[in-house]
């Protein structure tokens, strides 16, 4: 029964143990696939942390530089400081948003409609379509420039051309057209422009140098025969007949005249002044110069003549000027010396000016100079010196000529062309009096001065009336001019209608130029004022004519916003990128080159990535101490197993042993 016994348990235990051993086995194949599944977790991970987007650097309104997703719409979204790029399909059309094609197809439709635009015009369609397309952005090509220096100071004229009210033509009433019509057009320097391109400023400015050349020819050659007539006119001198340059010629070379001769000289001057030229002077201009030559011509022995400086020079206090002999006239503040004082020697001049009561009052000087003979002699060389520079700018030229073939041939043509212009600007013959103010647009504009002195300004009161606009406007209905224009090689005249208005409208821009600078015009963004707005007029003119000569297709809001897509689509080559470079052009470009396209990590996936693995890893390692546990335990229940194997064994063998050798006895 024992040996029985313990063969039942050996047999229990081995079976336990064959158990075991399956057990741990089974569980060494399980954590061999923990080290599969741990495996396959990591490189989840790992092609997380290697995986990458595109994404578009660009900089907002701010200016700051910011990074997002690239999408058609960061691409090509504008920014005074972005580079601008555009997407390109493989039939080389621009792929453009649903927004800029509705705006690109509204803008024609617009152009279309313009009535100005004479059918078959393409270019004038184009660029009204292009004006269109930009002020759907609220881009308008203005300036505020000249609003900052006070504009509304200027005088009407150039407030109304500031206000944008502009006539740059005027067509008259024909057959065609019952109506007289006025094109107006807005806006400073858009309305100089026209005004300046316009047929009727061209007409003027030909009429203008035609005119200026017959002048310059008609002065030239009055100049010529008036030298001749002044050098060759003859007077009594002692008692024989002389020319003028004879004489003047003769008291150059004697360096003067003298007591004994300067009569004759001062004679000569009488007799030539009274007889040949004072008849030929021009009124208008020779007032000065006669009364500085009657004076001189009036001089004789024993007079008194007053020399007065106004401000009197500073030559001490009152007493100093009274001690010196100066009369003082404290109520008409005049200082005079008599003729026997001489003020240099008694009081030599100080700085500024007498002030003899301290009240600020200006005083006059009054040098009485007694005429001496030797006066008189020192003067006559000053006299025919003054004549001589003077002569030919008092002489009117209108009063010569006649019966001179160059004269009369000059004044003739000066005449037809002065007629031309007259006839231009003020729709009739002015007539010769006034042919010399043909080029002053501040006469004909505002009068002559006040009193002939120019330092009271003009009258305000202009004598004729000009051809700009209509009547009811102040102007005059203009008629025609005949202008020679030449065609193919063949002299051809010419109508033209005359009006006026274009070159006052110039002349006016360019006075206020002058005095305020040139007009910063430039495009303005109306919704953004103080945004670039020349920067987004380019962006969007480029675009325009890319649309315009490449040809354009849609792409969808989706498409447009889809990361994935446009990386896709870049790297299967299914759109390609253009640029535009620094002369506006649109050029080709590879995206793996452009500086502002960059990759990144994406910080989202490997974020998930990290914490899936982490939750994996977790449970894998949770299982394999679960597993390691229960290899332990197995490990522990085998080795007891074991023991006790071994030791019913032993148990076993000694009892076989011992059977043995007692059947042996």
């Amino acid at each position: 029964m024992g040996l029985a016994a313990s063969q039942a348990r050996l047999l229990s235990i081995t079976s336990r143990m064959a158990d075991n051993e399956l057990r741990s086995q089974l569980i060494n194949n399980a954590k061999m696939r923990l080290t599969n599944e741990s495996s396959k977790v990591s490189d989840e991970y790992i092609a997380a942390l290697n995986k990458t987007q595109l994404m578009m650097s660009n900089y907002n309104q701010l200016g700051e530089k910011q990074y997002q997703d690239l999408t058609f719409n960061s691409l090509t979204a504008y920014g005074p400081q972005n580079n601008q790029y555009g997407l390109v399909n493989k039939s080389g059309e621009l792929l453009v948003s649903e927004l800029d094609t509705a705006r690109y197809q509204e803008a024609f439709k617009k152009a279309s409609e313009d009535k100005e635009i004479e059918e078959g015009d393409t270019e004038g369609l184009n660029a009204k379509a292009l004006e269109e397309f930009l002020k759907s952005y609220g881009l308008e090509k203005t300036t505020t420039y000249f609003e900052q220096d006070q504009v509304y100071a200027f005088d009407k004229d150039m407030q109304r051309i500031w206000e944008g009210d502009m006539v740059y033509e005027y067509i008259p009433v024909t057959d065609a057209n019952p109506q007289p019509e006025v094109i107006r057009v807005s806006g400073l320097h858009y309305g100089y422009e026209k005004s300046k391109n316009s047929v009727e400023y061209g007409v003027y400015e030909k009429l203008l140098k035609e005119y200026q050349v017959a002048d310059s020819a008609y002065t030239a050659a009055v100049k010529n025969y008036m030298k001749e007539y002044v050098y060759k006119a003859t007077a009594s001198f002692g008692g024989t007949q002389k020319t003028y340059e004879e004489v003047y010629k003769d008291l150059m070379a004697a360096g003067g005249a003298d007591t004994s001769n300067y009569k004759n000289y001062q004679n000569f001057m009488k007799d030539l002044w009274e007889n040949k030229i004072k008849s030929k002077l021009n009124p208008e201009c020779s007032d000065t110069f006669s009364t500085t030559m009657e004076k001189y011509l009036s001089l004789t022995p024993n007079q008194i003549t007053n020399e007065t400086t106004s401000p009197a020079p500073n030559r001490g206090s009152l007493s100093d000027y009274q001690n010196a002999g100066a009369i003082i006239d404290s109520v008409n503040h005049t200082i005079t010396w008599p003729s026997d004082k001489d003020p240099e020697e008694l009081l030599p001049e100080q700085g500024g000016n007498a002030d003899l009561n301290g009240d600020g009052a200006t005083w006059t000087e009054i040098v009485e100079i007694e005429i001496t003979e030797e006066y008189i002699a020192d003067v006559m060389k000053t006299m025919y010196q003054y004549f001589q520079s003077g002569i030919m700018g008092a002489l009117d030229r209108n009063k010569f000529g006649s019966g001179n073939a160059e004269v009369d041939a000059a004044r003739d043509e000066y005449y037809e062309k002065s007629q031309q212009l007259s006839q231009f600007i003020f729709g009739t013959d002015i007539g010769a009096k006034y042919y010399d103010n043909l080029d002053d647009m501040e006469w004909i504009l505002y009068g002559p001065y006040i009193d002939d002195d120019p330092t009271k300004g003009r009258s305000n009161a202009p004598l004729f009336p000009t051809t700009a606009l209509d009547g009811t406007e102040g102007g005059v209905a203009g008629e025609y001019v005949q202008v020679e224009d030449t065609i193919g090689g063949q002299n051809v005249v010419n109508d033209y209608y005359c009006n006026f208005q274009a070159v006052i409208d110039v002349y006016l821009c360019e006075k206020m130029m002058d005095e305020f600078g040139t007009p910063k015009y430039t495009w303005v963004d109306v919704n953004d004022p103080g945004s670039d707005g020349e920067a987004k007029a380019k962006w969007y003119t480029n675009l325009f004519e890319r649309m315009l000569e490449g040809g354009y297709t849609t792409i969808e809001k989706g498409l447009a916003s889809s990361q994935e897509w446009l990386q896709y689509a870049l790297e299967s080559s299914l759109v390609s990128m253009e640029q535009v470079n620094g002369d506006d052009e649109w050029v080709s470009t590879m995206y793996t080159n452009c500086s502002d396209i960059t990759e990144s990590s994406v910080d989202v996936d490997i974020t998930k990535a990290e914490a899936e693995y982490n939750k994996a890893m977790n449970k894998i390692q949770a299982k394999d101490k679960r597993y390691d546990i229960e290899l332990k335990n197995i490990d522990t229940e085998h080795n007891s197993l074991q023991t006790e194997y071994d030791s019913i064994k032993s148990v076993m063998d000694k009892n076989v042993e011992r059977n043995f050798k007692m059947f042996e006895a």
